[in-house]
């Protein structure tokens, strides 16, 4: 009779256990991928646009109240390029200045973030926004954007809503 070491009994086993794993993992489903979210620019007109902005401001002092139009509609005209579908398409011509993050957009809706926003530098205070601009058709489009102002060791909140028609494939000479 043949003797077998425990050694070749533990080698053979750990063989066939080796080969069962692989093929039990060759069974096995393979994890979902995840999708890359998608990114499509605003699907709008370029050219120039005629905005009407309204923001309400929660908070302001006194002698901020005026300045800062709280309430008041505030139209302009902005100069849209093909490039500013990918961000904020209407901030230029409001007067304000933003580092714009786009988070999302799907052509129709985008979501966007402004950063060192200067809409109230003159007293020493920046912005942040968030918000979503919808596009009605590829001539009319809406925003909304909630603000908090801060600096001078306050905190001011504000909602702005946005509605804008595209008015001329081209813009006029000016700053935008």
């Amino acid at each position: 009779m043949r003797r077998v070491s425990l050694l070749s009994v533990f080698l053979i086993l750990s063989t066939a256990l080796l080969a069962q794993t692989q093929n039990d993992k060759a069974k096995e489903p393979a994890p979902p991928k995840i999708a890359a979210p998608s990114f499509t620019p605003l699907s709008v007109l370029t050219g120039l646009w005629q905005m009407t902005e309204t923001i309400t401001w929660v908070g302001l002092p006194a002698q901020m109240e005026a300045a800062m139009n709280n309430g008041v509609p505030i139209n302009y005209k902005s100069c849209v390029k093909p490039e500013d579908l990918s961000s904020n398409p209407w901030a230029q011509g409001s007067g304000n200045t933003c580092h714009w993050t786009t988070v999302s957009s799907n052509g129709t809706d985008m979501q966007i973030l402004g950063e060192s926003c200067d809409m109230a530098k003159e007293y020493g205070m920046t912005a942040s926004v968030a918000g979503t601009i919808h596009v009605i058709d590829s001539q009319h489009g809406t925003g909304s954007f909630d603000i908090a102002l801060t600096g001078n060791g306050q905190t001011m909140h504000g909602h702005a809503s946005y509605t804008g028609q595209w008015v001329a494939a081209t813009c006029p000479a000016g700053p935008n």
